[in-house]
């Protein structure tokens, strides 16, 4: 975890326990779990699909991550950085 979002996790937190957040399986994102968070995390996922849809190489990368969260507002965590009770 960075220093960044270390920064972030009350917020991180709060949007957890309101169930703002989805879980994009290890299929996009080489067979670990990542948390997309925030109040727009459902329509960032939807971005974030067509995106990897259009993508040669279908892997969550730096630049979707980048451009979602710009657009979006969300953080995304790898599962090891999510408290236990909200794994899936």
């Amino acid at each position: 975890m960075t220093l960044e979002q270390q920064k972030l996790i009350p917020e991180r937190d709060e949007h957890l326990k309101k169930g703002e957040f989805t879980v994009l399986k290890g299929e996009y994102t080489k067979n670990f779990n990542v948390y997309v968070v925030g109040t727009q995390h459902e329509e960032a996922v939807k971005y974030i699909l067509m995106l990897l849809d259009r993508s040669t190489d279908n892997v969550l990368g730096f630049g979707i991550k980048m451009g979602a969260s710009k657009k979006y507002g969300v953080t995304f965590w790898d599962e090891v950085d999510i408290p236990e009770e909200y794994h899936e």
